[in-house]
């Protein structure tokens, strides 16, 4: 217990020693610093890979730090004063390489040492009091240099079995985290290649980092197998294609070559897997060695490069990205002191994690441990202001704008002579009332920044003229109908939409009786409607001077109308719009109430009969 004791008081001093030195920066603050591993490997080295992990249900965030003994949970939920709350030992020490993945409340730990190596999965759900080991065997696999998980899958690059057989990449299945299926191997498919290093999936496309063979982009087939579906093997600066990360639009992957040292970084055009265009490259200095990139937005990857640390660059433009920032975790050399040892160029950080919630920053340095920065561009990003509106409109039409800001939190709208939806909403629709050229002026912001961005938008006044002529048709159920839509006003060209039936042209035939709307826009998207209402012939002539003598009332009805007809006795038919009988009858009176209590609203024919002769009439129910 005492030996513990002063052990924690000298990890405590050093940390205190290292949190005094001085660090080279630029638009980032150090936070906290942290060095649990109290030894170091024959090469120097206390750290290698490292992680994250969100306990969602606690509201605690962990720093997850791969040691050449072991792994460490850092309680990193208040970044000021980080604490270990478990630590787990690896199946071998003096480890060089150790890296670990999260899916759901598990950890995976793997090594690429040689000797009696192990995978390890851990349960990460009773932190922070500890962490419960699940897995600690080579049956699995006994090594693997590099794993990515994707969905419920994960992909080991580079793995070696307890028989020393090699898999340049396997997947394997999570469907039981605490047990991964072996899936498919990479050789089942394509052989040729020798090695994988690394690997980046998103939705089951793996960009694989294959050193001196370059990058190949695979895709995995419902049926678990590898398809190739691109390949980058000759760039400018080429060495051992490292690792790569790819942009949240798929438009941009970042990549590095480790081999040899001062490489610079690659940013390139992905948005054709089959034709990866390298677009531009960039380094901090000419001898800085990039290792590992993060790429947490369209807009900024971080980038772990061994002696110069932690970098921040803006690959929103991919053809001209620039270092917005900078944290170097060693300053014991690099090109912030000019230092740049012959020797060993890989000294210094290995990785880092910027995916937390609360947007902390951990990096791991091999030789100086934990840090946790933080960077108000990463908080507060630059903002752009835009969003997408027609070039013209019509006067009380509903207008959609599409927000397409970056790095905004906060949004404003305004319209003036227009009404607005809400005028903080990412999306809004605009109305304007008059015509006239009208703006939309937006003004996008976080905390920090802000972009304003004013469009024109031409309104035009709505002078849409549409008369519509109709042709009966020959009986109740003959398609013979025609009706004609005459437009005249607003700006062609013309737009036709009718109801019922859908059509898009500006007159029907074949049409049975009924009633059709259409609706008309045009090219400013001013809108009218119009309707009319087919109606059919019987065999039986109209007489005009019985016409002239009959009343009906009220007409438009509701539950009912009177008939006034001299010329008695006389017989009457109701029929709907199709041709079906309604309501029949005969008076011998003058005069007839029809009850329509039980018709449903909408257009009715009246036919009359006294003798041979006939009336038809159009008679509509509200």
């Amino acid at each position: 217990m005492k030996k513990n004791y002063i052990l924690l008081i000298l990890i405590f001093i050093a940390s205190q020693r290292m949190f005094a030195q001085t660090y080279s920066a630029s638009n980032f603050t150090l936070i906290s610093q942290l060095d649990p591993e109290p030894s170091a490997n024959t090469s120097g080295d206390k750290y290698s890979a490292c992680w994250g992990w969100t306990q969602v249900n606690k509201n605690k965030e962990y720093a997850i730090a791969c040691s050449q003994s072991g792994t460490y949970w850092i309680d990193i939920t208040n970044p000021s004063t980080p604490t270990v709350s478990a630590y787990r030992a690896g199946a071998l020490s003096n480890c060089t390489w150790r890296e670990t993945k999260t899916y759901q409340n598990f950890c995976y730990v793997i090594s690429d040492d040689g000797g009696a190596n192990r995978f390890q999965i851990f349960d990460m759900q009773y932190l922070p009091d500890s962490v419960h080991k699940v897995h600690d065997k080579d049956s699995i696999f006994e090594r693997g240099h590099a794993l990515w998980i994707d969905g419920s899958k994960m992909y080991i690059a580079s793995v070696t079995s307890t028989n020393n057989s090699f898999a340049s990449l396997v997947v394997y299945s999570l469907a039981n985290p605490a047990l991964p299926l072996k899936l498919r191997e990479l050789d089942q498919d394509y052989s040729f290649i020798n090695h994988v290093h690394d690997s980046y999936v998103r939705k089951d496309t793996i960009f694989a980092s294959c050193g001196n063979q370059g990058l190949y982009v695979y895709t995995l087939t419902p049926a678990n197998h590898f398809s190739q579906v691109g390949s980058l093997t000759s760039y400018a600066n080429s060495g051992y294609n490292h690792s790569s990360a790819l942009t949240p639009n798929g438009q941009t992957l970042v990549f590095m070559d480790e081999v040899p040292t001062g490489l610079p970084i690659k940013v390139a055009n992905a948005s054709n897997v089959s034709n990866i265009q390298v677009l531009a490259t960039i380094n901090q200095f000419p001898q800085t060695t990039p290792h590992n990139p993060f790429v947490v937005s369209n807009q900024y990857c971080f980038v772990s490069s061994y002696q110069d640390g932690t970098q921040l660059f803006d690959i929103s433009n991919p053809s001209s990205p620039f270092l917005a920032g900078y944290f170097d975790t060693y300053p014991q050399a690099g090109g912030n002191n000019n230092t740049w040892p012959t020797n060993n160029g890989y000294e210094g950080q290995w990785g880092c994690y910027p995916f937390f919630p609360s947007k902390t920053i951990f990096a791991l340095d091999q030789k100086n441990g934990i840090f946790l920065l933080k960077t108000a561009l990463y908080q507060n990003p630059a903002v752009t202001a835009g969003y997408t509106v027609p070039a013209s409109s019509c006067v009380n039409s509903t207008i959609q704008i599409t927000n397409t800001s970056s790095g905004a939190t906060n949004y404003s709208w305004t319209a003036i002579g227009g009404t607005i939806s809400n005028s903080t909403l990412t999306n809004v629709t605009v109305n304007f009332t008059s015509a006239g050229i009208k703006t939309i002026t937006l003004l996008a912001s976080n905390p920090s920044n802000s972009a304003v961005l004013t469009q024109t938008i031409f309104v035009a006044a709505n002078t849409l003229v549409a008369p519509i002529s109709s042709t009966n048709s020959a009986c109740s159920t003959c398609s013979t109908g025609i009706i004609k839509v005459s437009v005249s006003g607003g700006t062609a060209p013309y737009t036709y939409s009718w109801s019922p039936g859908g059509a898009t042209t500006s007159s029907l035939t074949n049409r049975t009786p009924g009633c059709y709307t259409v609706t008309i826009k045009d090219a400013n998207t001013c809108v009218t409607k119009t309707n009319t209402c087919i109606s059919f012939f019987t065999d039986l002539k109209d007489i005009s001077e019985l016409d002239s003598k009959l009343k009906i009332y009220p007409n438009p009805a509701q539950s009912f109308f009177n008939l006034e007809f001299p010329h008695t006795p006389f017989s009457y038919t109701v029929y709907t719009k199709l041709g079906e009988i309604v309501s029949q009858g005969k008076s011998y009176t003058s005069s007839l109430k029809v009850d329509l209590t039980d018709f449903v609203k909408g257009l009715y024919l009246l036919e009359l009969k006294s003798g041979d002769e006939k009336i038809s009439r159009k008679i509509i129910v509200e």
